[in-house]
Formats: C-alpha cells, structure tokens, sequence
C-alpha cells in the first residue's frame, strides 16, 4: 500500500513538472505586446505671418497665398526612461487668399464680396485655417517618425483659447498608441493675440505668440 502511494506521488510530481513549464513558457510567449512609450515635451513658439493680418486684407487673386512661418521649439522632453532630447520644428502653414464671404467688419471696411484677399483676419479666425494647419502638421517628423493622421481643432488649451491636434506617430525612436499623439498650442494672454482673437480690430497682426506655460506636446 506504501509502495502504491509513494508511486501515486511521484506521478504527480512528475506531472508538476511540465506544467510548470508549459504555464512558464506561455508566461513568455504570450505576453502583452509592451506599452507605448511617448515622450512629452514643453512647446514654445512664434509665429510670423506675411502678410499680416488685417481687418480688410491684402488685395489679391485666387490661388495665391499667405504663410505662416511657425518656429516651434519642444524643450524639457521626457519619456518613461528619462530625458530625451529637444527638437526644433520648422512649420509653413500657407493659406489661400479668400472671399470676405460673410466677414461683415471685411465688407463694411470697403471689401468687395467678389474680390479675392490675403491676410484677412476674420478668414485666418475661422474654420478654413483649421484645415490648413491640419495640411501643414501631415508628415511632421519627430525623432525619426512622422505625424500621420492629424486632426487639428480650436479650443481650450489650459487658460488659453488655441489649437489642439492629434494624430499617430509613426516609425521613429518612440512610437505612440493608435492616435496618441497631442499638440496643445495656447495664445499667450497678451495684446497681440487679444487683438487678433477680436479680429484685428486694434491693428495688423504680424505675429503670434504661443504660450509655452500652458502649450505642451504628447508624441
């Protein structure tokens, strides 16, 4: 009887024994694919507009266009490992002459609703300037990657009103999650950007600051 117990017993340890194995390997082999590692940064930027925004705009033709040279600086990078490297990143965002369509400040300046205009401050305020940020940030490349998908929005940016984008980082040192990365870009609470949200009223606007205390970067 002692004999058929210890045989019983060992049969069980030798069982034991694999299945430790088996549920060790399975541990390994099916192990969640490892999260992303994105890396955050500070954003500062200006911004210099040609021609400068005004209430009545530049006289012009369809298919020309204005640029907005935007020189933005990522600085006090991180990721979940530590420091990573600032990058400067030069942006174009060019945007067509337009129609003052129902800019009534536009038309009640002298604009004619037929002619085309460069600079208008009331198109730079609306949701055509949108799209061509969103045009501008495509293929934006970080640490080797590139920003795929972006979608660009206006809103609230901390206690600033501004852009925020989002998309994909692609390839690169750090890929981020299915639409993961965010640009938050806020407008510094100054007399400049006052002017420019209340639609030039107090005069050209040939640049525009973003506030690096509330504008940040998830890429």
């Amino acid at each position: 009887m002692r004999n058929n117990k210890r045989k019983i017993v060992l049969g069980i340890a030798a069982l034991t024994v694999p299945l430790v194995t088996v549920a060790s390997l399975n541990t390994t082999a099916f192990a969640a694919k490892a999260p992303p590692n994105p890396v955050t940064c500070t954003l500062g930027a200006t911004v210099n507009i040609n021609p400068p925004l005004t209430v009545t705009g530049e006289l012009s033709s369809k298919g020309q266009f204005g640029v907005a040279a935007v020189s933005a600086t990522l600085s006090g990078c991180h990721d979940a490992a530590g420091a990573v490297a600032n990058q400067t990143l030069p942006i174009n965002v060019e945007f067509p002459a337009a129609k003052p369509g129902s800019d009534s400040a536009a038309i009640n300046a002298g604009d004619n609703k037929k002619d085309y205009y460069l600079g208008l401050c009331g198109a730079f305020a609306s949701s055509a300037t949108v799209k061509d940020l969103k045009k501008a940030v495509k293929n934006l490349p970080f640490q080797g990657g590139e920003l795929k998908g972006p979608k660009a929005s206006e809103g609230s940016v901390g206690t600033d009103v501004g852009f925020n984008l989002s998309g994909t980082i692609k390839g690169g040192n750090f890929p981020t999650a299915k639409s993961g990365a965010t640009i938050a870009a806020g407008l510094t609470n100054d007399a400049n950007n006052t002017n420019l949200i209340g639609g030039c009223q107090g005069g050209a606007v040939d640049h525009i600051d973003i506030d690096s205390s509330q504008s940040s970067a998830t890429l």
